[in-house]
């Protein structure tokens, strides 16, 4: 064994033979009582304790103290918003002389009347939806019928939407023709509501899925299916009707 290695060895074996210094402060003299020969020393290699030679020029001691790793912040979940009461538009969609007629309502009102084909679809449209939205959502919710709401259905309750491109700047008529610059071609239309039942049933109802943009729009129409009357009416309000929800 080399005269290095052993010295060393005979630090630490010296170190590890002392029996009081955990509980006291030691110095020279309890070094001289516990273990004659040898001198305190305090190293910042982290050497602590009576030992033969300096051991304060030996490569530090390894740490033992833990770190305690950064607390990890809990992903805060995205707030739902909703925008009720879009602009809505009756598109008369049988009547040729009405294709370029401008219909504003307060209502959806999608109709076939018996024995005819359907004659009245809807566009509507959110304004103002922030920039920075996602997950929008076309729901709908049904409230206790009174005088500002007003909910029914006759005949199938199923109905379809499509999504438009844009909208009619306010320069432009809203209307069947109205439309055509702002239908894409390549979207069908979905199969995404049905209301059949209820409006004995007032509830919130998750609807389709739509792509968010500064101005959200689509368009509804109703079964154009048998000779009976298909209609829905739902009235737009706060509380009642179509509204758009996402998250921000």
């Amino acid at each position: 064994m080399s005269t290095k290695l052993f010295a060393f060895t005979s630090l630490l074996a010296c170190a590890a033979a002392r029996p009081t210094l955990s509980g006291r402060r030691a110095d020279r003299s309890d070094c001289w009582q516990t273990n004659p020969g040898t001198v305190f020393y305090n190293c910042a290699n982290g050497y602590i304790g009576c030992f033969y030679q300096s051991p304060c020029d030996l490569p530090p001691l390894p740490s033992t103290t833990s770190t305690t790793p950064a607390p990890t912040s809990t992903p805060k979940a995205p707030e739902v918003h909703e925008i009720t009461k879009p602009r809505s538009f009756n598109i008369y969609v049988l009547s040729e002389a009405q294709h370029n007629v401008q219909d504003q309502v307060p209502h959806v009102d999608l109709n076939k009347p018996a024995d005819s084909r359907t004659t009245t679809t809807n566009a509507m449209v959110f304004d103002n939806v922030p920039t920075g939205a996602k997950n929008c959502r076309l729901n709908w919710r049904s409230t206790e019928a009174n005088d500002s709401n007003n909910f029914f259905v006759k005949g199938n309750g199923q109905a379809w939407h499509r999504q438009l491109t844009g909208f009619p700047t306010k320069e432009e008529i809203v209307s069947y023709d109205g439309l055509k610059p702002y239908q894409d071609p390549e979207a069908d239309w979905s199969p995404s509501l049905d209301f059949t039942g209820w409006p004995e049933s007032p509830a919130d109802h998750v609807g389709p899925a739509l792509k968010c943009g500064e101005q959200v729009a689509v368009e509804l129409k109703g079964s154009d299916e048998g000779e009976q009357e298909n209609r829905i009416f739902i009235t737009l309000t706060e509380t009642n009707g179509f509204y758009l929800a996402y998250e921000l």
